[in-house]
C-alpha cells in the first residue's frame, strides 16, 4: 500500500506527499526497531534478576555453613586457652574434661571450605557480571570471592603443614587412643593431664598449634565478613532481607 502510494506521488511529482510517506516509513522502522530493543532489554533485566535472586540463595547458604564453622573455631580456640592456661597451672579442678580434651586434640583441624559457586560460575561465564547490579555489588562480590580463594589456600596449606610435621598430639605419651565402638569414629582420645602439665614439650606444641588454630579462626572470620557484605549488597539490589540459612533470627 505504501509503495503503490510513493510510486503514484513519484509519477505525480508530488513532493510532499512523497515526503510524508518516507517519514511514515522511517517512523515504523525506528518504532519496530524501539519495541524490539526494548522487548530485549526487558528480557535481559528479568534475567540479571533471576541471576541475582539465586546468588543470594547461594550466599546465604555460604554465609550459614561460614557461621557454623566459624563458631566452632571460636569455641575450640576459647577452650584452648583454658588448656593452656590448666597445664601452666596445673589445675584441673572442676574443668570440663571432654570440651577440654576436644580443644586439645583439634590442634590439627583444617576443614575444606566448599560453598556452592554454581550461580557465580554461571554469571561469570556467560559474561553477566559487568552489567549485574553496580559497583558497590560488584566490589563486594569481588572481595568475597577473593577471600573465599585465599582461605582455601591457607587451609590446603596448614593441612600440608600438618602432615609433614614429625610430631602429632598423638605422639606423646600423655594422649592416647583407646577402642570405643559406641562413638561414630570407633575410638576416644585419653589425656592424662598431670603427665601432660609435666611434658613442656607437649606444651610448645600446643601452643604453636594453637597459634595455627588462631590465624585460621581469623581469615574464617574475613570471609564471613566478606559473605555477609555480599549478601547485604545482593538483598540490597533484589529487595528481600539476607537471611544467611541456618542463623538465628536477630
Amino acid at each position: 500500500m505504501i509503495l503503490s502510494r510513493i510510486r503514484k506521488a513519484l509519477e505525480d511529482q508530488n513532493w510532499l506527499s512523497i515526503a510524508i510517506e518516507f517519514v511514515i516509513v522511517v517512523a515504523g522502522v525506528m518504532l519496530a526497531f524501539q519495541v524490539t530493543q526494548w522487548s530485549q532489554d526487558r528480557a535481559e533485566a528479568e534475567r540479571r534478576a533471576v541471576a541475582l535472586d539465586r546468588l543470594q540463595e547461594e550466599i546465604e547458604t555460604s554465609a550459614g555453613t561460614l557461621v557454623i564453622f566459624l563458631e566452632m573455631y571460636e569455641t575450640l580456640n576459647s577452650d584452648r586457652n583454658e588448656v593452656i592456661e590448666r597445664l601452666l597451672n596445673g589445675d584441673f579442678e572442676d574443668m570440663d574434661g571432654d570440651a577440654m580434651k576436644d580443644a586439645l586434640v583439634s590442634t590439627s583441624l583444617f576443614p575444606a571450605f566448599s560453598p556452592p559457586q554454581g550461580v557465580y560460575t554461571e554469571i561469570t561465564s556467560s559474561g553477566m557480571v559487568s552489567s549485574l547490579g553496580d559497583a558497590r555489588f560488584r566490589d563486594a562480590l569481588g572481595r568475597y570471592q577473593s577471600s573465599v580463594n585465599f582461605l582455601q589456600g591457607q587451609i590446603n596449606y596448614f593441612r600440608l603443614l600438618a602432615t609433614s610435621d614429625t610430631e602429632d598430639i598423638r605422639s606423646f605419651d600423655a594422649v592416647q587412643l583407646e577402642f570405643a565402638p559406641d562413638t561414630p569414629r570407633g575410638r576416644r582420645h585419653i589425656v592424662d593431664w598431670n603427665e601432660a602439665a609435666a611434658d613442656p614439650a607437649l606444651l610448645q606444641y600446643i601452643l604453636n598449634s594453637n597459634n595455627r588454630m588462631r590465624a585460621m579462626q581469623g581469615w574464617w572470620q574475613d570471609t564471613q565478613d566478606a559473605a555477609m557484605s555480599l549478601c547485604e549488597e545482593t538483598a540490597r539490589l533484589t529487595g528481600r532481607p539476607c537471611e544467611p540459612e541456618g542463623a538465628n533470627p536477630s
